[in-house]
């Protein structure tokens, strides 16, 4: 299929979807997200954020973030399962299964990963 092919073929459909209201576009917030953000130079309550404790902008956690980058870089370098488990990992799940009074427990890296570790698949 060439360029001008599957154009013809996606816009009359992305035209409908426009037309009915059902064409989603991906807001940009500008600046740090809490509960109040801007979007397009608006300032609106923010209804839809996974910072409902507002940690993504608490000062103290801020400063462990650069601490810990310091320390660890800015990344695993891979996902967990590769070879992306580092000792901070270890630590946390440690002090997790200590203030649940469990042997053991397990960070996961999304929600998505936390879902596929709960419900095996067959």
């Amino acid at each position: 299929m060439t360029n001008n092919v599957l154009n013809d073929f996606l816009e009359p459909q992305l035209q409908a979807l426009r037309e009915q209201g059902l064409y989603n576009t991906i807001d940009t917030v500008e600046g740090p997200n809490g509960a109040k953000i801007k979007v397009n130079g608006a300032e609106l309550i923010n209804l839809s954020s996974n910072n409902y404790l507002g940690f993504s902008n608490d000062d103290r956690l801020k400063k462990k973030c650069i601490e810990a980058t310091e320390q660890y870089g800015v990344g695993a370098g891979a996902v967990r399962t590769i070879n992306g488990t580092m000792t901070i990992h270890n630590e946390l799940e440690e002090r997790l299964a200590e203030f649940k009074h469990t042997e053991a427990a397990i960070a996961f890296q999304s929600g998505f990963n936390c879902n596929m570790g709960q419900f095996p698949l067959s």
